[in-house]
C-alpha cells in the first residue's frame, strides 16, 4: 500500500508540471493569437476587396491575351501549402494535410510554408520547395515574382494556395483557391455584384498596363493575407488545444488526489486494525 501511494504522488507530481506547461503555452498562444487577429482584421478587407477588384476589371474588359492570363496546356500547378512549423496544435496539420492531398495533383509544384507541409513532402519523396513560415511581405514579392515567370514561361498552368480560414477562435476551415486564372465563374459573380460600379470603369494609359501592376499586386496580398489568416487558425488551435490539455489535467490530478486518499484511508485503517490486534493477543 505505502508503494502504491508513492507511485500515485509521483503521477499526482508529473500532472502538474505538465499541467504548468500546458498553461504557460495557453497563454503564449493566446497572447500571439491576439495580436495575429489584429493583424488579420487589418488585412482582411484589404486583400479580398483586390480580389473583387481584378475579377471585376477581367469580366468587364474581357482582356484574355494579357501574358498573365493566357492559359495553357500545362496540367500542373504552383501549389502553396501553409501548415505549421510547430506542433501541440490540434488537428490543425492534419485537416490541411487532409485538404492539399485533394487537391494537389502528381506533377504539381508545392511550395511549403511551414516545416511540418516540408516533412510529409520530403518523407513521400515528392517534389516541394521549402518556405519559412514566418515569411515576410517582401519575401512574398520574390515568391510571386518566381510564380509569373514560371506561369508565363508555361511552366506551370496555374497557381494555387491551400490555406486555413480563421471563422471564429474554435473553428478554421482548410480551402485550396485557385489563384490564377481566375476562373470565369468567379469573374462573373462578382462583377454581377458590382454592375453598378464597372459601367463606369476606365483605365488610364490602358487596360494591360493597369494588370501588369494590378495582378502582382493580387497575387502579393493575397497570398501574404492568407498566410496571416493561416498564422491565426493554428495560434487558435493551439490554444483549444493547450486549454483542452490544462483542463483534462486538473481533471486527471483530482481522481489521483481521490485515489491517494483512498489509499491512504485504506493504509490507516490497516494500521489500526493489526493495532487493535496485537492488544487483544496480549
Amino acid at each position: 500500500m505505502p508503494g502504491s501511494m508513492q507511485s500515485i504522488k509521483r503521477r499526482m507530481k508529473s500532472v502538474e508540471s505538465t499541467k504548468k506547461i500546458t498553461r504557460a503555452m495557453q497563454l503564449v498562444a493566446t497572447s500571439k493569437l491576439r495580436k495575429m487577429r489584429n493583424l488579420l482584421e487589418a488585412q482582411k478587407p484589404y486583400y479580398t476587396i483586390v480580389y473583387e477588384v481584378v475579377a471585376q476589371i477581367l469580366a468587364t474588359c474581357q482582356v484574355e491575351d494579357h501574358p498573365y492570363l493566357k492559359t495553357n496546356d500545362n496540367p500542373h500547378s504552383a501549389v502553396i501549402l501553409i501548415t505549421s512549423s510547430l506542433g501541440l496544435c490540434g488537428g490543425y496539420n492534419s485537416n490541411v494535410m487532409k485538404c492539399a492531398k485533394e487537391h494537389i495533383k502528381e506533377g504539381d509544384l508545392v511550395y511549403c510554408l511551414g516545416s511540418k507541409g516540408a516533412s510529409h513532402y520530403h518523407e513521400a519523396d515528392l517534389g516541394y520547395m521549402d518556405l519559412s513560415n514566418d515569411l515576410s511581405f517582401e519575401e512574398v514579392r520574390s515568391l510571386v515574382k518566381e510564380l509569373l515567370g514560371k506561369y508565363q514561361s508555361g511552366a506551370i498552368g496555374g497557381i494555387k494556395i491551400v490555406y486555413t480560414e480563421f471563422v471564429n477562435n474554435l473553428t478554421f476551415t482548410p480551402h485550396c483557391v485557385k489563384l490564377l486564372p481566375i476562373s470565369k465563374e468567379d469573374q462573373k459573380a462578382i462583377a454581377g455584384s458590382h454592375q453598378a460600379s464597372s459601367a463606369y470603369m476606365g483605365f488610364e494609359p490602358n487596360a494591360n498596363e493597369v494588370l501588369n501592376q494590378l495582378i502582382p499586386m493580387y497575387l502579393q496580398s493575397t497570398i501574404y493575407g492568407y498566410l496571416v489568416e493561416s498564422v491565426t487558425s493554428e495560434n487558435a488551435s493551439r490554444r483549444t488545444s493547450m486549454e483542452n490539455a490544462t483542463d483534462n489535467a486538473t481533471e486527471l490530478t483530482e481522481q489521483l488526489r481521490l485515489k491517494y486518499n483512498q489509499a491512504r484511508q485504506t493504509a490507516i485503517t490497516n494500521e489500526i486494525s493489526e493495532i487493535v490486534a496485537g492488544a487483544n493477543a496480549q
